[in-house]
């Protein structure tokens, strides 16, 4: 392994780490790897680590199979952690960028972006957003219709949003997101510019800029904060990971033709995607 693929690798590892909230500990646990080689490997102490080491703690993070995933389907898309200085834009002068990427950033930072900056705060850490495909649009155009039209027949009090609408998750001052599409029942939540607390169900789109975060981080912030059903919508796998945290059981998937059950209305509603392919 060459030097800039092996410090490539450790920073991933060591990003992950920090967001996740592991110990040494924890990825020995769940590696097999020795907690004093984790931690030589993760601090650099250990130059010329195995490969295999690496992807033992590429497993334990749960990143490993969402990376070679990534690198089959899109092997020119060049990896990020956290926010990157792009050139040519407005945003150069308003954002210290070791900051950004140190857990350091606040809601203030936040409102001080240019509207022009479409950007997500976890844990005191920017994410760039890139702009949707059309497929994503068809996809959370036709789950929105299918919602509204539930909630309305049912004169339900739950209330559906798409982005960009701000959602500060933990009700602090390090997060801040935009789900694609989610439901609030929760009226108290609903302020006049974001929502403010945890969001009952949560669908995210998968793109390949996204996809790290939308199986493995947000996965974990929605898990950890109140969120009742998240759904990860993998439209290039035909896939729709569910998961339905209240009952604290392993994520449920389908494809975009079945009559996917919304857990929060116990399966009354149902949402087929078939069309769209």
């Amino acid at each position: 392994m060459d030097q800039m693929m092996r410090e490539r690798q450790l920073a991933r590892l060591r990003y992950y780490k920090e967001r996740l909230e592991m110990t040494y500990k924890d990825i020995a646990d769940r590696s097999g790897v020795p907690e004093s080689t984790v931690k030589k490997v993760l601090t650099g102490a250990t130059k010329n680590p195995r490969p295999r080491t690496f992807r033992d703690i590429e497993e334990a993070l749960g990143i490993k199979h969402v990376l070679e995933e990534i690198a089959e389907e899109s092997p020119g898309l060049r990896m990020q952690y956290g926010y990157t200085d792009t050139e040519g834009t407005s945003a150069l002068d308003t954002i210290d960028y070791e900051r950004a990427n140190d857990g350091e950033m606040t809601l203030d930072d936040y409102y001080a972006l240019p509207d022009d900056r479409r950007v997500e705060l976890i844990d005191g850490v920017f994410y760039d957003m890139a702009s949707p495909s059309s497929m994503h649009q068809m996809i959370v155009s036709e789950a929105l219709f299918q919602i509204k039209t539930f909630i309305k027949n049912n004169k339900g009090k739950c209330i559906p949003f798409v982005s960009p609408m701000d959602v500060q998750l933990d009700r602090d001052e390090k997060t801040m997101l935009e789900p694609d599409l989610f439901v609030v029942c929760g009226r108290e939540k609903i302020m006049e510019h974001y929502i403010f607390g945890a969001p009952d169900l949560i669908m995210e789109i998968v793109s390949p800029s996204s996809k790290l975060n939308d199986y493995v981080l947000k996965l974990w912030k929605y898990a950890n904060s109140g969120v009742r059903e998240y759904w990860i919508i993998d439209h290039k796998k035909n896939l729709v990971r569910t998961y339905f945290f209240e009952d604290d059981v392993d994520p449920v998937d389908y494809t975009l033709n079945d009559d996917i059950p919304v857990r929060i209305y116990d399966g009354k509603l149902t949402i087929n995607l078939n069309g769209i392919q």
